[in-house]
This record gives C-alpha cells, sequence and structure tokens, in this order.
C-alpha cells in the first residue's frame, strides 16, 4: 500500500502500519480499506469477488470507484483476520492461528483451544491430589510428632527402670551384707 493510499484511508502514514489498524477500519466498512484488506487476505480480484458473494465485475466496480458494499468490507476484515466479538479486542486470526494482542508469532492452533478443557481437568486432578497428599503429610507428620513424644517417653520409663533396677540392686547389696 502507497503512502497516498494510507492517507486515503486515514491510518498511521507509515510504510509499516499494524494490520490491526487496517483490520478496524476495514470492519468499521472504510472504503478505502477494500485493496489491503483483498491483499491481506491473500485474494486474486477473482477470489475476493467470490469470498464477497459477488460477480467480478461488480467486485472490481467497487475498486475502481472506490464505493464497495460495507457488509463485503467488514466480511474482507474477518478474513483478513479482524475478530469482531466483544471480549476478543485486538485478537487477531492469521493462517488458522489465532494471536493474542501484540503477538504476531506463535500464534495459538484450533487444537490448542479444544486442549483447553484437558488442561483444566488435569488441573483439576493435580489440585485434588494435592491436597490428597497434603493432608497425608499433615497425619505423618502428627504420626511422627506423637512417635517421637513416645520414645521420649519410652526413653523416661527406661531411665526410670535403670534407676529402680539400680536402686533394688544396692538393696539387694545392703541386704546381702553381714551386719
Amino acid at each position: 500500500m502507497t503512502t497516498e493510499e494510507v492517507a486515503k484511508v486515514n491510518l498511521s502514514p507509515r510504510q509499516d502500519w499494524p494490520d490491526a489498524e487496517l483490520l478496524y477500519e476495514g470492519f468499521l466498512a472504510n472504503p478505502g480499506t477494500l485493496r489491503a484488506l483483498q491483499q491481506l487476505c491473500g485474494f486474486s480480484d477473482e477470489q475476493a469477488a467470490s469470498a464477497c458473494l459477488v460477480s467480478l465485475r461488480t467486485y472490481r466496480r467497487w475498486r475502481s470507484t472506490g464505493k464497495p458494499d460495507p457488509t463485503a468490507l467488514r466480511l474482507l476484515a474477518i478474513l483478513a483476520g479482524f475478530i469482531p466479538w466483544t471480549g476478543w479486542d485486538d485478537w487477531e486470526m492469521h493462517r488458522g492461528y489465532l494471536f493474542p494482542p501484540g503477538f504476531s508469532r506463535h500464534g495459538i492452533t484450533p487444537g490448542q483451544v479444544q486442549a483447553v478443557v484437558f488442561y483444566r481437568q488435569q488441573a483439576s486432578e493435580y489440585r485434588r491430589r494435592n491436597a490428597e497428599l497434603t493432608e497425608r503429610v499433615r497425619v505423618l507428620e502428627a504420626e511422627r510428632t506423637a512417635a517421637v513424644a513416645d520414645a521420649a517417653v519410652g526413653t523416661q520409663v527406661h531411665a526410670l527402670g535403670v534407676q529402680t533396677a539400680a536402686r533394688d540392686s544396692a538393696l539387694e547389696f545392703d541386704t546381702q551384707r553381714p551386719e
């Protein structure tokens, strides 16, 4: 697109203006976007006419007069990647890939979108299993604390047993001594 065409469309004067701006203007039915939208779609005149459901003659008339059908412009903008629905502002579709705002590489495939359901199920299962394991760790830590306390009591009992045995032994020794 030449600088003059860009000025007619009322887009940024740069040669590398973003596709998002063109797509938005096309969806607003700006008549100056017809040729650029066709190029962005990669359509020949015949393909563009077919996509707009008009004859080649009608399509060429639109291009020459600069007065295309507004619905056709909106359709071409969508076919070029514009996503017109609420909540999808600045998202785009190109070559079968969905691109979030500001991204032009590493688009999202339909398969990845379909897999989101399974990712959510998997995440839910991980959360459930994590809660299960967290509870198991809590129980084991409580058991360990109880076992340590039991061991401490056992050590005290053993120490008392040793003291008692020593005392009994001393008493026995005292009773065996001749007086």
